[in-house]
């Protein structure tokens, strides 16, 4: 419990630094700041979490709107492996903070190079700051957050979006790149992706998608420990 008020202290006096304007990517004070963050937040992924990989299973419902529905179904199920917290500590903590006090959410948008999903009532306000790492960019099947700082929405990189949404990207004259926090992993939650970009109802030039009856719903999302964890890295050739 002190880990994780520390944590929340240090995660405060960041993003205030960053709501006032400081930029976060060139500034030493910030990057001191950062540092104490990543390390508090280090500890408490470890003591509420456990050891890594943290791998997470999502399983999905489709609509029976969907082209494929007689013969595929509603059922699908995606496996995500988080980023080493070696390289994004704060990003993989927000994700797992979010599976641990889920409510509900859905794949809302088709954009061609992304599938976004909105999160609902989970109780958390977005990112503190874009936490980013170049050994960790936005390449395909990569996680991101949607928006600047960003969250709770996520993406899932359908083409490698390194330069889309990777350093100094989407703001000229800063380094600020949006947070790729972890990836698809395995030969069937890719073929599910291939499934989902079929998605109904999306609308140019942003792909949103209309009405609600088209969203891809999210039935259930949970950390896998242990066994299960094990399991689900064999299952995807790891």
């Amino acid at each position: 419990e002190d880990l994780e008020e520390d944590a929340e202290e240090e995660i405060k006096k960041v993003g205030a630094m960053k709501r006032s304007g400081v930029i976060m990517e060139r500034d030493p004070k910030a990057f001191e700041a950062i540092a104490k963050l990543q390390a508090a937040v280090r500890k408490v992924l470890t003591a509420k979490y456990g050891p890594e990989p943290y791998i997470v299973q999502v399983d999905l419902k489709f609509p029976d709107t969907m082209p494929d529905f007689a013969t595929a179904g509603a059922d699908g199920t995606l496996l995500y492996q988080m980023a080493p917290a070696a390289l994004v500590p704060y990003g993989v903590f927000y994700f797992l903070e979010l599976v641990h006090d889920w409510k509900s959410g859905a794949f809302h948008r088709m954009a061609g190079h992304v599938l976004q999903a909105t999160v609902r009532g989970s109780g958390h306000s977005g990112l503190a700051f874009q936490e980013y790492h170049p050994d960790w960019p936005h390449v395909k099947y990569t996680l991101g957050y949607a928006g600047r700082p960003g969250g709770p929405a996520f993406y899932i990189s359908l083409v490698d979006n390194t330069r889309n949404h990777g350093p100094g990207s989407q703001h000229k004259g800063t380094t600020e790149a949006d947070t790729c926090f972890g990836k698809i992993i395995g030969a069937e939650s890719e073929r599910v992706v291939q499934r989902m970009k079929n998605q109904p109802g999306a609308a140019k030039p942003m792909g949103f998608v209309s009405p609600p009856s088209n969203y891809i719903d999210i039935k259930s999302i949970r950390l896998l420990r242990g066994p299960e964890s094990q399991a689900a890295l064999v299952s995807a050739g790891l």
